[in-house]
């Protein structure tokens, strides 16, 4: 989006865990290519679908009652995309899953809000 962050905090009403303003310097050492406000949930690694679970019940109680907010973000400000994005990393050796509960597929879409789920196979030699 074109916009600055700060509008988005504004808009939303919600204090975001970090931003990056276009031209920025990010952490490989060059200028960010655009603008970004991200809210995260969990900073330690995902390693199964309860903790996915727990992550997103908590970003989904940010959404909960901000739908209006969410609508006026998009009318106002056109950003590109509006995602709920996570990392899974788990044993090759075990099952694991995720899901969503309908009313957490409610609210991400009254929000206008996608999800997106990347899966790693943990490096158990690291372990």
């Amino acid at each position: 989006f074109e916009a600055d962050p700060d509008d988005v905090t504004e808009l939303l009403q919600l204090q975001p865990t970090s931003t990056v303003r276009r031209g920025a310097l990010t952490r490989s050492g060059r200028p960010s290519q655009f603008n970004g406000w991200w809210l995260e949930a969990h900073e330690a690694v995902v390693t199964n679908g309860g903790q996915h679970d727990a992550a997103l019940s908590t970003l989904i109680s940010h959404l909960r009652g901000r739908e209006a907010r969410f609508a006026r973000l998009r009318d106002h400000l056109r950003p590109r995309q509006v995602t709920v994005y996570g990392g899974l990393y788990f044993s090759p050796r075990e099952q694991c899953g995720v899901w969503l509960e309908p009313e957490q597929m409610q609210i991400l879409a009254a929000c206008g809000v996608g999800w997106g789920l990347d899966l790693f196979v943990a490096d158990e030699a690291a372990n």
